[in-house]
């Protein structure tokens, strides 16, 4: 069987420049339309966060307001039956009650998975890129030739990643994240700790986005998978499944 690993944001807060803490955690559409359709397609899937720690879930990504702001204009309104099917699965998922600690895992146990998912939320930028164990875990995948996916702001994982030169390993790489265009629009712009996008290309990646803002966009180039939004993650749990079908 098929297993994968979701690597998840334990944080509650982002802290911001100007020393606020703002509340926030993972998206729940980035969490949950993925995680079904590896179900569906019959998968064994794992949560983990730092600490082992339940992770939170952004309020925003259960607002209407907030959903209806974050797909592309024109797309299909299901935002509140989609809202509500969210609150479910979130609420009754053991998984996210007692994820798997990143610390206890091994590269052993990493080489048991035939992919793994970074899911995102702005809170992914609190603790994703500075905690030690999960970058470990993200090189280990690396290092094993993985498959490998990062939706939206999971991407912040990716930043401290370097091989035994000191070099970014995925520099030349295409690759999507939420983009400057969209961090401008929210209520968070100028006082973010970093723009991913902008961290990205600094690293050296071939940094590409949607046409339109808050399109779904998704870019594989060979085993990593990004997609760049909440609206992306249909469109990237697709890709995924296709891509560890067809190495299987």
């Amino acid at each position: 069987m098929t297993r994968v690993l979701i690597l998840i944001t334990k944080a509650k807060e982002l802290g911001l420049l100007d020393g606020r803490m703002h509340a926030s955690g993972f998206w729940a559409e980035e969490f949950v339309v993925p995680y079904e359709r590896f179900v569906e397609a019959g998968w064994e899937v794992d949560v983990a966060t730092i600490g082992g720690e339940r992770p939170t879930v952004d309020e925003g990504s259960l607002s209407l307001e907030r959903v209806s702001a974050t797909r592309p204009a024109g797309s299909p309104d299901h935002d509140v039956q989609n809202i509500e099917h969210y609150k479910k699965v979130i609420g009754s998922l053991d998984k996210l009650n007692h994820p798997l600690n990143l610390a206890d895992l091994t590269r052993e146990q990493i080489a048991g998975y035939d992919g793994v998912y970074l899911s995102g939320g702005h809170g992914a930028m609190q603790d994703m890129p500075h905690d030690p164990d999960m970058t470990r875990v993200v090189r280990h995948v690396l290092e094993l030739d993985l498959p490998l996916a990062a939706v939206c702001h999971g991407g912040s994982a990716l930043l401290p990643l370097r091989d035994s030169h000191g070099r970014w390993p995925l520099e030349g790489y295409r690759m999507v994240a939420f983009s400057h265009d969209e961090e401008l629009v929210t209520d968070m712009a100028g006082q973010l700790p970093f723009v991913l996008q902008v961290e990205l290309e600094r690293l050296g990646a071939k940094y590409e986005k949607a046409e339109v803002i808050w399109g779904s966009h998704v870019v594989e180039d060979r085993n990593l998978l990004t997609g760049q939004n909440p609206y992306s993650s249909t469109e990237l749990a697709e890709a995924f499944v296709r891509k560890l079908d067809n190495v299987r």
